[in-house]
């Protein structure tokens, strides 16, 4: 069955190949240095005397650490929540926002983040205008939403911001690695459109992070989820009045999805509109205008009206009108269902109005939620299977996923980035769910129907495809239903970013969506990583207000799947009780896709021995106390307790001390104490080490033991096993009289830096030595933690870097001596010193063909960065070769990206009948002179990834014009997700004039989009690097430019660097990752806007610039030579392009004029 699009409403871009499970992890990884999430306080803390008091002995708040109220509010269960804001000197740390959650004025826990930074720097370089500059040239768009302050107005009074002074921390992968003082803007462009928080280095201008609201709304057929991370300005202001001279009214709308439903309209004029006062819900016509620009539907939009309020479909379903009913109804119910079952009025919780857009742009495969209105688009599809991608964007569960996010974005407000974008995802996706079988009451409260669990099945309208997503069985459209498991992304995958898919947001949700699903209706199987799991489901109702309440209350921006996990075992417990039906099924269901251990009971999770005291009526373990732990609690029944929900982090290498209190009843006895850590994570505590401290039977209380955590303890969630026994040292597995046994998690990591350099590489030696070509290598280096890679070196030139003992350096010069060494590296980026040098002459050469207006310069390149180049496409095949610059429109097949500049060609293989089966497409290349070559190669990129059956590529090479073609390469089926090279020996066509083709034809399926990209002629005796200057740090470079940098030879690309191979030769390296220099930009135009009468320009130049600036209308008003400073104080107030000329090359800067 066919699965996603990669450009449709839940988008799967992939960064990284799957990560490996290990069968015996229980929990996520967690740093060390991550905030605690979630504190369940003791009995001191929770006797102080003011909330100020409680979080300063939970945090241990230092001298220039302040916590700020923020706001309040009490829940129907009684419970209060108090938030407040973290400053250090004053300045508010981002995402720093903590929660005093108390139950009848008595403090219970804190959650949120708070983040330990001392004496951190806060004076400025940069002004706030500064700043703004930067960030402006930064997005590089042409327009912005404060150049219109109508349509700002109507956007909840958006404005040009100002910047906020904060104090951002910084996560490499999962752990906070610094802080950074930044100026946050919030930036909204029209064209192209984007709107997210974009933090800006106060001191050096850097960009730190982008925290994206609209995502994907330029990307066709991506139903761009423009995620809502930072709150809204929140005002009166009332876009529609019209009360005091209209009338409510209930009609009946024949909806294009959901059947005749009721819906609340307004008589005016004598017609009626769609618009529900009591519930502030409005939908519009935009006129099939585009979102661009100055979102013109906002203000210059139409009325749907009827004139009897009987909304029929004879009279509203030509141009798909019919839609914007379901639009209207889907915000009614969505309304409804947040305040009806979960009392939150509107998604901001104090009644904002939802305001929809239908008809936006023409054939718009896309819907989005910007921060402030719904905008929908009518899809490609006429409405029938098969045609286009989607219908109209207007169903329900599609309206309630976008709104949802403004909910969270009011709520726990997760970042969209990594885990916690994965959670936003997710959510959404429940809320999708939970408001269709509100609105319908498909099935019952314990087996909804099997439409309710998939996302946005009444809208697509591709062959084959049942829907966008599957909560129930995520994997068959391409979504974990396992953290860790099969499709699951790395979430620590680099930079997030949108071509990333913000590392794996809108694939991971799945996790979240099939815990959902479990918790709902219940199931039981073996996940991926081997756990078997048993739910009892417990309903929609119940489901949808654990997973609420987790959101609202014990989640905040950075949240992992861990922290969902410890907070939905606490809102089970505010709302229905501890050890409860509830508590199972939601620790039950989390086992179920690898985010920690089954509900225990008396077993202490399923993989551990049971233990326990069969009384304790007389004495119990009442508090536990270690690193962030600190828990309290009375007996146990049954003499145990699971409290593997209560987790702290520990270091390996550094000494923690374990203090456990007990409580007599009455008489005061003799207890013996044992605890013990499963350091390697193989279920059991029976390993040497794991006994952690113990203590003989004493009267004392409270009784403490320290230990060292090993340095090569397993990484990741571990049990830890607390046990109190009369009179006794207890063992693990016992089972005895009086007593009680507690298990908790921790979470082992690492502490300190590594600064030991891997030993020095031994026994180099060269083997193979051809006229171009020689083997290299060496013995393994050793590391205390291990090698990651080895420098190659040609005399003191970087070459590139290996993971292997071996390396083919290629691409030499025949008849010439060359010396190499090698040095080991480690992850920590110590490096060796280096091995012994090797001496190698290459041998000596042999000889060399013709075209008329071929190709006869060496190396040629053709990436398709503009157009196909000099390629050419067959008039013989069936199909065509595409050019693309992001993922193909299918899932789980084609690249995410170029591997070489920004574009690739592959073949879209969709549809039955005319993308597949047995379909051929031909890409001919322009003639190739072979006149003068001695080894000419074919080197090209491909990438082969999707179904087995998936079909061929061929390269075909042609000595006679095409009349004749013979196969050179062939390769059929699924390579794997990533890019392949291959390269094709042409030296038996020295002396000819040649045609290469790539040859592809489909298999017998869709997900089959094969790309090629990179594509090299390169003789073997030519030396590449001749006349090519060597890379300076003082020039600027544009698109095509060459230089040789460190023994290789570079072009510029509109992305970087392309390593065209070493100088001597036109032939790179085998496995080796060449050094690229430097990405020099040095142009600059600041202040932006211009307030008086000066621009500065920085620029390098080695001979005389030249510019011009041009007003909107393309009019020429200042042209002369350029210097560091331009007088613009003659200019009209408005919007100006400057045009340099620097160096032969132009480049072009907007800037405005106040």
């Amino acid at each position: 069955m066919r699965n996603f699009y990669g450009s449709v409403f839940f988008a799967l871009l992939f960064c990284a190949p799957m990560l490996q499970a290990q069968t015996d992890r229980r929990d996520e990884k967690r740093n060390v240095k991550q905030p605690p999430k979630l504190i369940v306080l003791d009995d001191t803390q929770r006797k102080s005397s003011s909330p100020q008091d409680v979080l300063g002995q939970v945090y241990n708040l230092g001298q220039n650490n302040q916590l700020t109220p923020r706001k309040q509010s009490t829940d129907n269960l009684g419970f209060s929540q108090q938030e407040f804001q973290q400053r250090h000197q004053g300045i508010p740390v981002e995402f720093a926002i903590s929660k005093l959650h108390s139950k009848q004025g008595i403090p219970q826990a804190v959650s949120g983040e708070y983040y330990p930074i001392k004496d951190l720097d806060v004076t400025t370089t940069l002004t706030n205008q500064q700043a703004l500059m930067r960030a402006v040239n930064h997005i590089g768009a042409q327009h912005y939403l404060w150049e219109y302050p109508d349509a700002a107005a109507e956007m909840d009074g958006y404005q040009k911001p100002t910047g906020d002074l904060v104090i951002l921390p910084m996560y490499n992968g999962d752990e906070i690695s610094t802080y950074k003082l930044a100026y946050k803007f919030d930036i909204y462009a029209t064209y192209p459109i984007s709107r997210g928080d974009l933090y800006i280095d106060a001191k050096n201008g850097d960009a730190l992070f982008y925290n994206a609201t609209i995502k994907h709304a330029n990307s066709f057929g991506h139903v761009g989820e423009p995620m809502v991370t930072v709150s809204q300005f929140e005002d009166d202001t009332t876009y529609d009045n019209y009360t005091s001279i209209a009338m409510m009214a209930s009609g009946t709308a024949a909806t294009r999805y959901s059947g005749s439903r009721t819906i609340e309209t307004q008589l005016t004029g004598g017609s009626y509109r769609l618009a529900d006062t009591g519930r502030d819900v409005y939908t519009r016509d935009a006129k099939n205008q585009a979102p661009g620009g100055t979102y013109p539907y906002i203000n210059n939009y139409d009325e749907f009206t009827d004139n009897d309020n009987n909304w029929t479909t004879a009279e509203h379903s030509a141009n798909k009108d019919n839609a914007a009913l379901d639009a209207h109804w889907g915000a009614m119910e969505t309304y409804d269902y947040w305040q009806q079952v979960h009392g939150r009025d509107s998604y901001n919780g104090s009644g904002a109005q939802i305001r929809s857009y239908v008809h936006v742009d023409n054939n718009y495969d896309n819907a989005f939620w910007n921060g402030s209105v719904m905008s929908y688009g009518d899809g490609s599809s006429n409405g029938n299977e098969g045609n286009g991608f989607f219908d109209a964007l207007t169903s329900i569960d599609v309206a309630s996923h976008e709104i949802g996010h403004a909910v969270t974005t009011f709520t726990a407000n997760l970042a969209y980035q990594r885990e916690s974008g994965g959670l936003n995802e997710g959510f959404s996706d429940i809320w999708g769910a939970a408001v269709e079988h509100f609105a319908k009451g498909n099935g019952s409260d314990t087996n909804p129907t099997d439409e309710v669990w998939l996302i946005g099945d009444e809208i697509d309208r591709r062959s084959g495809s049942a829907a966008l997503r599957s909560m129930s069985n995520p994997t068959s459209l391409g979504q974990p239903d396992t953290y860790g498991g099969q499709f699951w992304q790395n979430p620590n995958c680099g930079t997030p970013t949108q071509s990333n898919d913000y590392c794996g947001v809108h694939t991971n949700s799945g996790v979240l969506n099939y815990w959902f699903y479990l918790l709902v209706e219940g199931g039981n199987g073996t996940n991926d990583v081997g756990d078997v799991f048993s739910v009892s489901g417990i309903g929609m109702d119940k489901s949808a207000k654990i997973a609420y309440r987790t959101l609202n209350n014990y989640l905040s921006a950075n949240s992992t799947f861990a922290n969902a996990r410890a907070g939905a075992i606490q809102a089970a417990k505010d709302l229905y009780g501890a050890g409860g039906a509830e508590e199972q099924a939601v620790t039950n269901a989390w086992h179920a896709v690898n985010v920690g251990d089954a509900f225990g009971g008396g077993n202490g999770g399923s993989n551990y021995c049971a233990s326990n005291g069969n009384s304790v009526a007389d004495e119990y373990i009442s508090r536990v106390q270690l690193a962030d732990i600190n828990n309290t609690s009375g007996a146990g029944s049954g003499g145990y307790q699971n409290h593997t929900a209560v987790e702290t982090d520990l270091a390996k290498g550094d000494v923690y001390t374990i203090t456990i209190t007990p409580t007599w009843t009455g008489t005061v006895y003799s207890e013996g104490y044992a605890v013990w850590i499963d350091y390697n994570q193989d279920g059991d505590f029976s390993d040497s080490g794991e006994l952690v401290t113990s203590v003989a039977a004493t009267q004392n209380t409270p009784v403490s033991g320290s230990f060292t955590v090993p340095t090569n303890a397993s990484d990741g969630a571990t049990r830890m096993r607390v046990s109190m026994k009369y009179n006794g040292v207890p063992s693990a597995c016992e089972s005895f009289s009086y007593g009680e046994v507690e298990d908790y998690t921790v979470n082992i990591g690492s502490s300190a830096a590594d600064t030991q350099a891997p030993s020095v590489p031994t026994n180099l030696s060269a083997s193979n030595i051809t006229e171009t070509t020689v083997d290299l290598s060496w013995n393994a280096s050793n590391d205390n933690v291990g090698v990651t890679g080895y420098d190659v070196y040609q005399g003191t030139a970087l070459l590139g870097t290996t993971a292997n003992t071996s390396a083919q350096i290629t691409g030499l010069s025949s008849g010439t001596n060359y010396t190499f060494n090698v040095r080991a590296k480690d992850d920590a980026g110590n490096v060796s010193g280096a091995s012994n040098t090797v001496s190698v002459t290459t041998d000596s050469p042999a000889s060399g063909g013709g075209c008329v207006n071929g190709i006869s310069s060496f190396p040629y390149s053709e990436g398709y960065e503009s157009n196909l180049g000099a390629w050419t496409q067959s008039t013989s095949d069936d199909i065509n070769w595409t050019r693309d610059a992001s993922g193909t429109p299918s899932s789980n097949t084609g690249p995410s990206s170029a591997v070489e500049g920004s574009f690739y060609v592959f073949v879209e293989a969709s549809g039955n009948g005319t993308g597949y089966p047995n379909k051929q497409a031909i890409l001919n290349s322009p003639c190739i002179d072979l006149s003068a070559t001695a080894q000419p190669n074919f080197t090209f990129k491909y990438h082969m990834y999707g179904a087995s059956d998936m079909g061929s590529l061929k390269v075909d090479v042609s000595d006679n014009d095409g009349a004749t073609w013979t196969t050179l390469f062939s390769e059929t089926g699924n390579k794997g997700n990533a890019w392949q090279s291959a390269t094709v020996d042409l030296s038996a066509y020295n002396g000819s004039s040649i045609r290469l083709r790539f040859n592809r034809t489909t298999g017998s399926t869709w997900q089959a989009d094969i790309a090629i990209d990179d594509v090299r002629v390169i003789d073997g005796t030519a030396d590449i690097c001749a006349g090519v200057a060597p890379y300076s740090s003082s020039q600027s470079y544009s698109t095509g430019d060459r230089v040789t940098y460190q023994g290789n030879l570079f072009e510029r690309t509109a992305s970087g660097w392309t390593n065209l191979g070493a100088c001597g030769s036109s032939f790179g390296i085998t496995n080796l990752v060449p050094q690229a220099p430097p990405v020099n930009s040095t142009f600059n135009i600041y202040p932006n806007p211009v307030k008086g009468t000066s621009l500065q320009v920085d620029f390098v130049s080695q001979k005389e610039a030249t510019f011009t600036i041009v007003n909107m209308l393309g009019q020429q008003v200042a042209k002369g030579n350029l210097s560091n400073t331009l007088e613009v104080g003659n200019l009209e107030s408005g919007i100006y392009l400057l045009n340099a000329t620097i160096d032969g090359q132009t480049i072009t800067k907007r800037f405005i004029k106040e």
